[in-house]
């Protein structure tokens, strides 16, 4: 599916460069044929790095310089193929409404195009390197009809552990999570993009995370792409509780905790998310927390009487503009806080992102301390 979706979105920016900025050049057509050729190299880039240097398809095995190059290209072609759309569609009257003065229109154009060329390469490098920055600390108070006295849980999502990520930098991210001392510690999915023999030293650091309760976890999408019963095994060593379609009561039992496998399991012939399995048996009176690594779950998790579902996968959303359109893959869900029906769903901008596309750009990464209050206290 994803592969499909590259596939498709680079022929929509190979197309949208070269009919909005290749095309009306006032050159030979031969050099419109070479600008092209760079144009489709970018525009197809996991295509092309996987093809020639092979590795995975999420990590293709090239130079680091190679791959963090490619990535500033590539995001810069998605964000100048926006801005050059949006363009377009607001100069389509005038195309028609001043026919005389197209010539002018013309220079006005491309005026604007070598503008958008300048600027949205600088814009992207800022926002690559927003993207390796260690998470904040963003404080969210949630308040649960169900819930008898306040708990606080320290929420860590889609760390992807690489080659780029290394023990360092968990290590600080351990740190800053262990100072909230929470009740419990959540961590909802995607860890790493690698296999346990490449990377296990990297998130070696988790077995340090304290809190009152414990620490609990479900796998995310990428995990499926890394090996994900090694990992269960290497992280459940390092004291995490990985819930698969099951739940627990931490603590004194006042909340039910409750997770859920990825949508992805089932490409590894593994059991699919099932939320009313993760819930056979837990207590009614008390508030259902569910971890599920994807947000668009939480329809079904409305259905199911889940009280508050917390969610990572999107990132944010990594960008404004292109928040929207990851919303509208993720059941309408990118950042912050919704309520569906009587189910609150929390989704994080994230502790850190896939380095394959290494974007923020108002969306910074966080460790999100959540505090879970009764509903009549402020």
């Amino acid at each position: 599916m994803f592969m499909k979706g590259t596939i498709l979105l680079g022929s929509l920016l190979f197309l949208i460069i070269g009919s909005s900025m290749i095309l009306p050049l006032r050159t030979r057509w031969w050099w419109k044929m070479l600008l092209c050729i760079p144009v489709g190299l970018v525009a197809f880039k996991f295509q092309v790095l996987y093809g020639i240097w092979g590795g995975h398809f999420f990590r293709p095995a090239v130079p680091m310089w190679l791959e963090l190059g490619s990535n500033w290209l590539y995001m810069s072609l998605m964000l100048l193929a926006a801005w050059l759309l949006v363009w377009e569609i607001l100069c389509l009257p005038l195309w028609f409404i001043c026919r005389k003065q197209r010539g002018t229109l013309r220079r006005f154009h491309n005026g604007f195009n070598l503008i958008f060329l300048l600027g949205v390469p600088t814009l992207i490098a800022w926002g690559m390197h927003q993207a390796f920055a260690q998470p904040q600390v963003r404080e969210v108070c949630i308040h649960l009809p169900e819930l008898q006295q306040p708990v606080r849980l320290a929420m860590l999502t889609d760390l992807h552990a690489d080659r780029h990520k290394q023990a360092p930098f968990f290590r600080e991210i351990v740190a800053r999570t262990n100072a909230l001392q929470a009740d419990a510690i959540v961590i909802t999915g995607d860890f790493e993009d690698g296999t346990v023999n490449e990377l296990a030293p990297a998130l070696l650091p988790l077995r340090d995370l304290r809190s009152r309760w414990g620490t609990f976890a479900v796998d995310g999408n990428h995990d499926y792409f890394s090996g994900h019963e090694a990992w269960q095994r290497y992280l459940s060593g390092l004291g995490i509780r990985f819930l698969n379609n099951e739940h627990v009561l931490p603590g004194a039992g006042h909340i039910v905790l409750a997770g859920v496998t990825d949508p992805a399991a089932e490409r590894d012939n593994c059991p699919p998310p099932n939320i009313h399995q993760a819930l056979a048996g837990a207590p009614v009176n008390k508030p259902i927390i569910l971890l599920c690594h994807q947000p668009k779950l939480a329809h079904q998790a409305a259905q199911a009487g889940v009280s508050l579902q917390l969610s990572g996968h999107t990132h944010g959303g990594h960008a404004p503009g292109l928040r929207q359109l990851i919303a509208m893959f993720n059941g309408g869900l990118a950042r912050e806080l919704y309520r569906i029906g009587n189910t609150q769903v929390y989704v994080s901008n994230g502790t850190s992102l896939w380095s394959g596309f290494p974007l923020r750009l108002f969306t910074p990464a966080e460790i999100t301390l959540i505090h879970l209050l009764p509903a009549n206290e402020r």
